[in-house]
């Protein structure tokens, strides 16, 4: 670098197409003293004490090692939460339920509910917004992210738009590849329901409330602060933290395919309602699959499955089209290499459990 001065918040390169975004972020950045915020400047008056040396001038690494540090504590301590609340939360529900004396059970082997129709969908319900929202409150209160930062809601970005339905639909459509031995299972499973309007609750809340809890926690909590640290790095850590989150094969495909597509139209957007439109369009034509494929319409799912690609795919070349000069994610002046920065953040006391755990889930769900 020679004498030319640091400073890695104003250095960053705030470039995404809403500008008020770019100022929020640079604004919490720079003025929240927290342990966590990745800040440094070349100023030859500060120092670190390191434990058995004297002081040492701080360093730009040495500064994003440390707060990387930091936010894998902060990171890790969210994603154990959200954890337990996927595999704890129904079965304290139930309980809580069952005190109530409210017809409702559930198999501890397969963790399949039975019982009230409305109190399963109920306990579904009470189970996503317990996931989502608690780690996503937390991590905002704690992390002191204001509302701009952690859901910019800008309106603008047409092509980013149109490239989120794009998107939605392409990786919608790998999944009603991906999923085709389950078709049948799955879509019986899902009607057995013989009440109409609790099925069609639980669809409309997974549909539209759950996309937007689970692209606030992903995209609007983890990401800032990753984000810290590089783009293409803050992308790639909550796409595989999603495919790292429990669920079925296929599923976990598809959220590492959501969390790249989301998080690089967040980056480029600077508005988390390109990242919800994403999800929400996915997550609708799961349902419309799963209905073809129980209704046996006329319509065949490879057929579907081609509409999804060929339409999705010209929504995308727009796109690029469009910004075909803006395409390419920044570079952003960070001083750890990948390897490193990787390193840090699974070295933290709550994430190393949270890794553990959810490796040996996804182990388990391979050999079933």
């Amino acid at each position: 670098m020679g004498n030319e001065r640091i400073d890695v918040v104003e250095d960053f390169e705030y470039d995404s197409e809403n500008e008020q975004y770019n100022q929020d972020y640079r604004h919490w950045r720079r003025h929240t003293r927290e342990p966590f915020v990745f800040r440094f400047s070349d100023n030859s008056r500060e120092h670190v004490y390191v434990e058995g040396a004297p002081p040492v001038s701080m360093d730009a690494a040495l500064a994003e090692r440390q707060a990387l540090m930091h936010c894998s504590t902060m990171l890790g301590a969210a994603l154990l939460i959200f954890l337990l609340s996927e595999v704890l939360g129904s079965s304290l529900l139930i309980a809580a339920m069952k005190m109530l004396h409210i017809p409702i059970s559930i198999n501890f082997l397969d963790f399949k509910m039975g019982g009230s129709q409305w109190a399963v969908t109920g306990v579904r319900i009470l189970c996503l917004v317990l996931k989502y929202g608690l780690p996503t409150l937390i991590l905002t209160k704690m992390c002191r992210l204001p509302q701009p930062v952690f859901a910019p809601a800008a309106l603008g970005a047409i092509p980013e738009m149109i490239a989120a339905v794009g998107a939605g639909m392409i990786i919608a459509a790998v999944y009603s590849t991906a999923a085709i031995g389950t078709s049948v299972q799955t879509s019986q499973r899902l009607f057995a329901y013989k009440d109409v309007a609790a099925i069609g609750t639980y669809g409309v809340f997974d549909t539209l409330a759950v996309s937007v809890l689970a692209e606030l926690f992903f995209r609007g909590a983890l990401l800032p602060l990753l984000r810290q640290f590089g783009d293409p790095f803050a992308v790639l850590v909550t796409a595989l933290i999603g495919f790292l989150c429990p669920n079925e094969f296929p599923e976990r495909i598809c959220e590492l395919l959501i969390g790249l597509s989301a998080g690089y139209l967040l980056v480029r957007s600077g508005s988390i309602i390109k990242c919800a439109a994403l999800r929400i369009v996915y997550s609708a034509l799961k349902y419309a699959r799963l209905g073809l494929v129980y209704a046996s319409e006329e319509i065949r799912l490879w057929q579907y499955i081609i509409i999804l690609l060929g339409i999705g795919t010209v929504l995308i070349l727009f796109f690029v089209h469009f910004r075909r000069t803006k395409l390419m994610l920044e570079n952003r002046t960070t001083f750890l290499p990948m390897k490193k920065k990787l390193y840090y953040l699974t070295q933290s006391v709550p994430m190393l459990p949270w890794l553990a755990a959810s490796l040996l889930l996804m182990l388990l769900n391979l050999l079933q």
